[in-house]
């Protein structure tokens, strides 16, 4: 039931909402206009005269108002525990970032996974170790490896003359037609070309001992120990320079053209194709291997791209083929550009749009998962490289994002680098986790090519990577990278609402040289310093927090920022940093809780000793009063005394039939009048 009009009053005094407060429409935001009755209050245009009270214990009365609870009881129920269950602070920690980077907000409800997860970093190392994040190893131009460009690399051992019985990589400069040993210890070594050669195509392979690479004329092979000019040993169908070679399941296979070729045997004549693609302009991009088959990749323009599979017979030859068999289809509009077949089970995929892993079953079919990395650019990954756990991928003007629309920060890079995708579990959504790996040390500007070749420096552990006329590789002379930052992912503790955070505690091993800083960061992109030239004791950061600022007050989010510096005596050594907790409190305004006794009889006397009410007055309101708070809805509370106003929701009211304390006054030949009089507590929350 709701009031509008109180007989007992002048006509009208349920009027429309006082300015400055929201008009929301319905009966409950009425207002009670005074006119001969001093009535105390007003709610949803209900009056009533205050029932304040402070005589004696039982019937003591009172006006309280009081904030509500900002903090509530919680427990865990997440696979990572902790972070709930905790008394007073909202905890934020994190002790492992081996699930990788590209999360925008460290959700963990959304994603428990997202708990070992980031936004960004680079020249750190992430996940060789779980639960240390440690500096890179320097990378720097191997200077002398090539000229021209574009290069392609090939992981050796055994070079020529003094490079001899030493780890490195084959370096073929196609546009200076020369061919190199580059030594994982810095030494270099150059190969004798034969004469005559015109456009290699960029493409070179090797089985241990021998290495093959071609051009326009013919296929060629030399020995990798000797500086000796390499010999045609097969011819080439056309001048085209569509060429792929790769030594796979024991033997030499080429990609020419839209044919793929088996070459074993004498040459130089080319044997019959073992398969024909049916498109003409279809052009073959790597070659690899996995469990019982080898792999041909390859694309028609726009319009086509597959993994051909060639499954060898019981003699051990590969079958010919009047059909391909696909191996896997990719969706119209993502052509191959590499493919990088790894340990029998991972076979790396580089399209135009970016990077996949897809998986073989037993039938050695792929699966291929979603994009890793995206390029919006469309030159996407055109090298793959791969060493222990680890897939590495080229990454051209650290162009490849984790999703559309991703931003990297203000100061990431723009230079040539390598991505790390680690294999060894999956994310949540079907990918695997990746980081930002080798780059240039010092800010080295783009060369505005393609990152065109990616290979283990033997068996060193190095790695070497080319990008138009250079050649990079991280054996970085023993030093490590000159620093390293890391940003967390954004941290809102699962709610829009506005929080305060307040302290960083910082979780890492002794530092005796180098240092780390802390900055922070505000939906604003203010970012500030924290704590800069962070070193020593392991212990005193985890005990002493370091204080965020006013940049952390009433937030939705707040993001960390570490940076790790290599030491400046020892220039291989690396601080390690361990994790992390952000602590925060409700940033949110806190809400009025108003409990306020009122009087409700038939007849009652106000303040001035007006006398008010008629008969069933009393019952009449708390009926109105029942209903309004059963409705849940916003109503207007008036304190008529102070002309003051708030829109409240009634939370809870409570009726007490009592003798009033004042005289009994009723009508004539109605004594019981105020049979259903009493006290109401109203209970209310101010909203507004």
């Amino acid at each position: 039931m709701a009031l509008t009009i109180f007989q007992q009053n002048t006509n009208g005094i349920a009027q429309p909402s006082p300015s400055g407060i929201a008009p929301i429409p319905g009966p409950y935001t009425n207002q009670y206009q005074r006119t001969d009755i001093t009535y105390d209050y007003a709610i949803g245009g209900i009056p009533f005269i205050s029932g304040e009270s402070l005589r004696g214990t039982y019937f003591r009365k009172v006006y309280t108002r009081s904030f509500s609870p900002i903090r509530k009881d919680q427990f865990d129920n997440q696979q990572v525990p902790g972070e709930q269950s905790i008394w007073g602070w909202w905890l934020r920690s994190q002790s492992s970032f081996v699930e990788g980077e590209g999360v925008q907000f460290l959700d963990t409800t959304v994603d428990p996974t997202f708990g070992q997860r980031y936004f960004y970093s680079e020249n750190l190392d992430v996940f060789s170790v779980p639960g240390k994040i440690t500096l890179l190893p320097k990378t720097q131009v191997f200077t002398g490896a090539s000229t021209v460009g574009p290069v392609k690399l090939r992981g050796a051992y055994n070079g020529p003359g003094t490079t001899a019985f030493q780890d490195g990589v084959l370096v073929l400069d196609l546009g200076a037609r020369t061919l190199k040993f580059a030594s994982s210890i810095g030494g270099l070594a150059n190969y004798t070309m034969p004469g005559g050669l015109t456009g290699l195509a960029n493409t070179l392979t090797d089985d241990g001992t021998n290495y093959y690479f071609a051009d326009k004329t013919g296929i060629y092979s030399g020995v990798i120990s000797s500086n000796a000019a390499a010999t045609k040993i097969w011819n080439v169908p056309t001048t085209s320079g569509n060429y792929v070679l790769g030594w796979v399941k024991g033997r030499l296979v080429a990609g020419l053209d839209n044919n793929v070729y088996e070459l074993v045997g004498a040459g130089p004549a080319l044997p019959t194709p073992k398969f024909t693609h049916q498109t003409a302009s279809y052009v073959y991009t790597s070659i690899g291997e996995i469990g019982t088959a080898i792999l041909a990749s390859g694309h028609a323009s726009n319009t086509m791209s597959q993994i051909h599979k060639f499954t060898l017979d019981s003699g051990g030859a590969m079958p010919t083929l009047t059909s391909g068999v696909v191996a896997a289809q990719m969706p119209i509009g993502e052509k191959i550009l590499s493919m990088y077949a790894y340990v029998g089970t991972y076979v790396g995929i580089g399209t135009n749009k970016g990077f996949r892993v897809a998986q073989t079953d037993i039938n050695s079919n792929l699966s291929y998962g979603p994009l890793i990395v995206q390029d919006p650019n469309g030159q996407g990954v055109q090298a793959i490289g791969g060493s222990d756990r680890f897939l590495y991928i080229g990454n051209q003007g650290n162009r490849l994002i984790p999703q559309a629309g991703w931003v990297n920060p203000p100061e990431a890079t723009t230079t040539d680098g390598l991505i790390r995708v680690d294999l060894s579990q999956q994310t949540s959504t079907g990918g695997y986790p990746f980081c930002h790996d080798s780059m240039p040390d010092g800010g080295v500007a783009a060369t505005g090519s393609v990152v065109n070749s990616v290979a283990n420096m033997g068996q060193s552990g190095f790695l070497a990577w080319s990008t138009g006329s250079k050649v990079y590789t991280n054996y970085g002379q023993g030093l490590k990278t000159s620093s390293g930052f890391i940003y967390t992912s954004k941290i809102r503790f699962n709610t829009l609402e506005p929080k305060h955070f307040k302290y960083v505690f910082l979780r890492h091993e002794n530092i005796t040289d180098g240092s780390i800083d802390i900055y922070g960061q505000n939906p604003n992109m203010q970012l500030t310093t924290i704590a800069p030239g962070i070193t020593g004791s392991s212990v005193s950061g985890a005990t002493a927090p370091f204080f965020i600022s006013d940049i952390g007050n009433a937030q939705e989010w707040f993001q960390l920022k570490f940076v790790l510096h290599a030491g400046s005596v020892d220039g291989n050594y690396t601080p390690t940093l361990s994790g992390y907790q952000l602590r925060g409190l409700p940033g949110v305004s806190r809400q009025v809780i108003i409990e306020i006794p009122l009087l409700c009889f038939d007849h009652e006397i106000d303040r001035n000793n007006t006398p008010a009410g008629t008969d069933g007055f009393a019952y009449q309101r708390f009926k109105a009063l029942e209903a309004l708070t059963a409705s849940g809805n916003i109503v207007l509370l008036q304190d008529l005394n102070y002309n003051d106003s708030n829109l409240v929701i009634v939370d809870d009211y409570h009726f007490e039939q009592q003798s009033p304390e004042l005289a009994k006054t009723a009508s004539s030949g109605n004594q019981d009048s105020n049979a259903h009089g009493g006290y109401i507590i109203l209970q209310c929350r101010v909203v507004v």
